[in-house]
């Protein structure tokens, strides 16, 4: 509980730098009418549009709850939408036409952009007047995570932290133990050679001992574990040319053009790296607590999650939380039918179907800590490493004002270093340089 705690500081440290940096335009007051959350189910009509991102099988687990959720309240009718890839272009796109979706996932960084520009709705009065929810019943940091000038805009539905997952099948046919809270990268990288393995003899490795992502957030994981950093502090230089950084990429790097062990953006091709570990073809993956839902349809190997090893460097590791809400946009024309879904969705009943599905960490605190999240008969065994990093083991992605702006330098000008095509030093020189302008002065 105590590490937990010290999570939900964290964001709420987070939240400081966020705001910070926001645009301080005003947003558009909230409706003047009094919520109606007492009105019974029943009673409640409207013709709503939701709007979400993540797996197939995230998709179902919302169309089930949708499903549920008609059934309690047969007077809303709801429309789903699943965008598995770029989500906030579509987004953008809804509620540039006028017809911005009713209710959406929406992440922090993001919640201050829309916050900022008056298209999302206040939920203070909603959860003030609604004796079912309460905000008390949420880590108090995550709350803060969704508030933008005194004004809460969305509801945290969970959040994850970054794990490393490993195929337990492969570790027991190359006689080694499993990676645990003790391992170091270099455990990680004998690790990584013992696996990969040319299995057709064909000459062409078809089994790697490590595969990653290239995203902000799996990538932070070990830039900040070894002391570095994409930006600095307040976010108004970029540090990620410092050595620790450096450091962190070019370990990375080696595994895949000097060790050869782990796969080249190259050399997955049309497979992505989830989908190299879950055919059984890699004995190592990082990514977030969201990919245990569908781990769990694996039939030919056993699989578990271990903490993302300690860096031999700074004698730390590191990880990177994601957190997401429901929001409700300003404009929506059924605003209480909305809010009986969205508390639907992040309140008690909605924590203990999180907790039970698989896909993220519940938001609440009981069911964060539940035997239903915890349930070690489920895979994975030892689910518990989602919340057992220490406070100065996580941390964030960084955010700024012109966030489309760091994406984009990080997708476009790293690019190559994942390649084999551009040293690790060209690349974060050009990437440094690309996104000074957009830092805030």
């Amino acid at each position: 509980m105590k590490r937990i705690i010290k999570i939900g500081l964290l964001v709420a440290l987070v939240v400081t730098l966020v705001t910070a940096c926001a645009p301080k335009t005003t947003p558009a007051p909230s409706p003047t009418s009094v919520p109606t959350t007492q009105a019974k189910p029943e009673e409640l009509t409207g013709k709503l549009t939701v709007i979400h991102w993540g797996s197939e099988e995230e998709k179902d687990l919302v169309a089930g709850w949708i499903a549920q959720f008609n059934e309690e309240h047969p007077g809303i009718t709801v429309e789903q939408i699943h965008v598995p890839q770029n989500y906030w272009d579509k987004v953008a796109a809804m509620f540039a036409a006028g017809t911005p979706p009713d209710l959406m996932y929406m992440g922090y960084p993001e919640m201050v952009r829309y916050a900022s520009e008056g298209t999302l709705l206040p939920l203070d009065d909603y959860i003030a007047n609604d004796p079912e929810i309460s905000t008390d019943m949420f880590f108090p940091a995550l709350i803060k995570a969704f508030t933008y000038e005194g004004k809460l805009y969305g509801i945290p539905k969970d959040w994850n932290t970054q794990v490393l997952y490993y195929n337990k099948t492969l570790f027991d046919q190359a006689g080694l133990s499993y990676p645990d809270e003790n391992w170091t990268w270099d455990d990680l990288r004998a690790a990584a050679k013992k696996i990969a393995a040319d299995t057709d003899g064909d000459g062409v490795t078809d089994q790697w001992g490590f595969v990653t992502d290239v995203g902000m957030n799996r990538i932070g994981a070990w830039i900040y574990g070894n002391g570095g950093s994409i930006l600095s502090e307040d976010k108004t230089k970029c540090t990620l040319t410092d050595p620790a950084s450096v450091g962190a990429l070019k370990f990375l790097t080696g595994l895949m053009f000097e060790d050869k062990v782990a796969p080249s953006k190259a050399e997955l091709g049309e497979l992505s790296a989830k989908d190299t570990f879950s055919s059984g073809k890699a004995g190592m993956y990082v990514c977030g607590g969201w990919r245990v839902l569908g781990f769990r349809d694996i039939k030919d190997f056993e699989w578990d999650i271990a903490p993302i090893p300690i860096s031999p460097t700074s004698g730390k590791r590191g990880t990177v939380v994601d957190t997401v809400s429901w929001s409700i946009a300003k404009d929506t024309k059924y605003p209480d039918a909305a809010w009986a879904l969205l508390k639907f969705f992040t309140g008690e009943a909605g924590q203990v179907r999180t907790a039970k599905g698989g896909t993220a960490t519940p938001s609440m605190i009981k069911y964060a800590n539940s035997e239903d999240f915890l349930d070690p008969t489920k895979p994975p065994a030892h689910r518990e490493v989602l919340i057992s990093y220490t406070e100065d083991e996580i941390h964030y992605y960084p955010v700024i004002p012109k966030m489309g702006e760091l994406w984009d330098a990080w997708g476009q000008e790293l690019s190559e270093m994942w390649l084999g095509q551009k040293s690790v030093e060209d690349s974060v020189k050009a990437f440094c340089e690309r996104i000074e302008p957009a830092l805030p002065k």
